[in-house]
């Protein structure tokens, strides 16, 4: 008998839930999600007064047609606040398990086991170990050590596996669910597509240093899908979807010279559509530049990240001199190709004279498009050790990011002493660019004199001019999600994979045999006083 499993997710489409989606739909088991627009507080802006749009009760009655034998919630730290309020209401009504997956749970497992609602924490990549879990439940069978998977036990034990070994064939993954997604309205023109995992690079305020050291040994953590599986991905979903964008998310596209000249010469072919990408300043060449021009490339995205020498070699590990970003900039725009700056203020011990510089050099690359970023203190970071080492992130600090406070856009919740100023620039620096010469020095005078206020509305009003392609393609999500939310609420979608009748939820046993007959030994956590846990044991 198959599986039911309920996904979780607010305010875009997730390529890494739709992985999940798709293996089990291929292995025969049934999906259907709940989905928040998530208006009132997506992580820019913060409009309570839209909440209502999110419809909660609407989606409970959802979930609760569906009947799920499992839920899975997928948690970036911004997103864990609203993932923890919907979570524990889902077991509230629904009394089943619940997997919390995604880079929070990742950073912070023993945070977020010790949740009283929460009874499974994946730790890694979840293709497998998801699918794993799902047909032990099937067969009836113990859950307790399943890789990749914290398990909670009914009376509170935490089985803590070890990380599964990675899928380093990426074609062998089927192609994400994306129906479900564009039903919820969670894109329209712009079709994501990831060609491959990992980053080799090691940015201090970045999750991927930290993953590499979790992944040691478990594999290839740089991998890449085959030119032809990206291609027939993109083929089936352009018969489905009118979509006349494509974005191409991996961490960093550029990185391997010969697969993307392989890429970019079938592409023009078979695809043509115009593209963006995620480019670090040293993998920026002139020959890829050359091929990515030929097949369409419309856009690449580049962190400046910060104007200081220092800031960027010392403090991000990021070591380049300021020439080589003006080169790379210089060499995007030579090519046609239109740019993508991104911007951090108010990092760890960063001085004011140094965040002045970040804005002079953004005005010298001349991107076409730049976004300004307060300093988040993501969990595990080498940067959320330093800004605590300095005494810039309190105790109080900490926990906001335990619990998913704030975000790259919105307050600073670091005790720094130029907080106010990198806020500041953060608002004026996507308008700075598109500003004119004459208006650049009202700009400057608008930032020194702290007009919050003027800088916030000046965000808002112009994201449209500011964030063009960006900025479209949210009204379009956003008409989209509204229209969704009102119109199916807690009617389940025609794509929801539910065909077997209704039965009571299937149960997951959790179990573990006698420590001397355990091939592979778990550690065990004592359980914490909590309320009992929904999982079911023998």
């Amino acid at each position: 008998m198959v599986v039911r499993v309920l996904f979780w997710y607010r305010g875009i489409e997730s390529l890494g839930l739709g992985y999940l989606m798709s293996m089990l739909t291929h292995h025969g088991h049934e999906i259907d999600l709940i989905f928040e627009p998530g208006l009132d507080d997506n992580t820019v802006f913060d409009m309570p007064a839209l909440a209502r749009l999110n419809r909660h009760d609407a989606l409970v009655e959802r979930a609760k047609d569906f009947r799920p034998d499992l839920v899975c919630i997928g948690a970036p730290t911004n997103l864990w606040s609203h993932a923890a309020r919907m979570g524990e209401r889902l077991k509230r009504e629904l009394d089943v398990p619940i997997v919390v997956g995604g880079h929070h749970a990742q950073a912070l497992p023993e945070y977020v086991m010790d949740h009283w609602w929460v009874d499974v924490v994946c730790i890694g990549e979840g293709e497998l170990a998801l699918l794993e879990l799902v047909e032990r439940m099937e067969r009836g069978e113990d859950c307790s050590d399943v890789p990749t998977m914290w398990v909670k036990g009914a009376d509170g034990t935490v089985y803590r596996n070890e990380i599964g070994m990675l899928e380093n064939d990426l074609d062998n993954l089927p192609f994400p669910e994306k129906q479900l997604w564009w039903e919820w309205g969670a894109f329209r023109d712009v079709l994501e597509v990831f060609t491959g995992r990992g980053c080799p690079f090691k940015c201090t305020f970045c999750n991927i240093h930290y993953q590499r050291e979790i992944f040691d040994g478990k594999g290839d953590f740089l991998r890449k899908r085959s030119v032809e599986n990206v291609m027939q991905e993109l083929e089936q979903n352009l018969a489905k979807y009118d979509a006349s964008f494509i974005s191409l998310h991996d961490d960093n596209f550029t990185t391997s010279v010969l697969w993307v000249e392989e890429f970019c010469e079938v592409y023009k072919d078979r695809i043509g559509l115009p593209w963006y990408c995620f480019g670090y300043p040293t993998t920026i060449k002139p020959r890829l530049m050359k091929a990515m021009s030929a097949a369409n490339c419309s856009m690449i995205f580049m962190g400046i990240d910060s104007g200081d020498e220092e800031v960027r070699r010392q403090l991000y590990e990021r070591p380049m001199v300021d020439e080589l970003i003006y080169e790379k900039a210089a060499l995007i725009h030579e090519h046609g190709i239109r740019s993508f700056m991104s911007t951090i203020y108010g990092s760890p011990g960063e001085t004011p004279e140094q965040m002045w510089k970040t804005l002079e050099m953004v005005d010298r690359t001349k991107p076409t498009q730049c976004s300004g970023n307060v300093f988040y203190p993501l969990p595990k970071t080498k940067l959320y050790d330093v800004a605590v080492e300095l005494g810039q992130l309190s105790e109080e600090g900490q926990e906001k990011v335990r619990s998913g406070v704030s975000s790259f856009h919105q307050d600073s919740i670091l005790d720094h002493p130029h907080a106010d100023l990198a806020e500041m620039l953060a608002k004026v620096t996507p308008v700075y660019v598109k500003a004119p010469t004459w208006a650049k020095p009202l700009l400057r005078r608008m930032v020194e004199r702290r007009m919050k206020r003027t800088a916030q509305v000046l965000y808002a009003v112009l994201i449209p001019i500011t964030f063009s392609t960006i900025g479209k393609e949210a009204a379009r999500i956003t008409l989209a999600s509204i229209k969704a939310i009102l119109t199916q609420g807690g009617r389940r979608g025609a794509s929801s994979r539910r065909t077997t009748p209704r039965r009571p939820p299937r149960r997951m046993v959790v179990d573990p045999p006698p420590a001397s007959a355990v091939a592979s030994p778990v550690e065990l956590v004592a359980k914490r006083d909590r309320p009992a846990s929904g999982v079911l044991a023998d």
